[in-house]
């Protein structure tokens, strides 16, 4: 996991302004509702994060598992999606951050979409959907997010990171998931190396069955055959 150091503004200030948007509703973010195929998609190396090494200061809990963004860890292939605004997933552990913060740049560093994050209450994987009235992403355009956390003291902030890139369907892939259920195209999304796709349609059976446990163990199969072991039993946030 990358962690970047910077100095953040003054613990007053700091919170008056993330509350102040906040309050505003600005911040809304709604937490939208088998194995990862050995994929290797012809694209540029792609961002690479790795467990631990999150800064705790006094933004986290002794013991807590670390911010872990939800991307493989088990190649260095940029994360793809079909998607024109896709759905980022990020485990967030407990902590007394103010808030989070999520930023999405172009390959040329300009800002596409930047919003402030309602964390929940207690650990668990929370999503950022992109919305449909920014921008879409171009086909073909690789994309970098960051997320931090917002700390109320001036300790240095945790960020996690992310890169991704749009890419049009093939044919066989249209076709497969036009004969396939849709309960089940996330499977046929991990064996295209379409991650962000398949973890959004897995996740939206999840919470339309919160019940089904065969859908919670192939959650948890999908995610331990990338390298995120760690958070794969974590609760998946409303």
């Amino acid at each position: 996991m990358n962690i970047y150091q910077k100095k953040p503004p003054s613990s007053l200030t700091l919170k008056t302004l993330v509350l102040t948007v906040l309050f505003l509703g600005l911040s809304t973010i709604p937490l939208s509702r088998s194995t990862f195929a050995n994929v290797t998609p012809q694209t540029d190396k792609g961002t690479r994060n790795s467990e631990g090494g999150a800064t705790r200061g006094d933004c986290f809990y002794d013991g807590q598992k670390p911010l872990t963004p939800l991307i493989p860890m088990t190649n260095n292939k940029l994360e793809l999606t079909l998607a024109s605004h896709p759905t980022i997933f990020i485990y967030v552990p407990e902590n007394t951050a103010i808030a989070g913060e999520f930023i999405l740049k172009d390959s040329s560093q300009k800002k596409v979409y930047e919003n402030i994050v309602a964390l929940p209450n207690t650990q668990g994987i929370i999503d950022i959907k992109i919305p449909t009235d920014r921008p879409e992403l171009k086909v073909g355009t690789n994309y970098h997010w960051t997320f931090s956390l917002i700390c109320e003291t001036p300790i240095p902030e945790a960020v996690v990171e992310g890169s991704i890139q749009r890419v049009n369907p093939t044919e066989d892939l249209t076709t497969k998931l036009e004969k396939t259920p849709e309960s089940d195209r996330w499977l046929i999304y991990s064996e295209a190396g379409i991650w962000y796709e398949a973890l959004v349609t897995l996740a939206e059976q999840i919470r339309s069955n919160p019940n089904d446990l065969k859908l919670t163990s192939e959650w948890q199969n999908l995610l331990n055959s990338v390298g995120l072991n760690e958070v794969a039993t974590e609760e998946l946030k409303q």
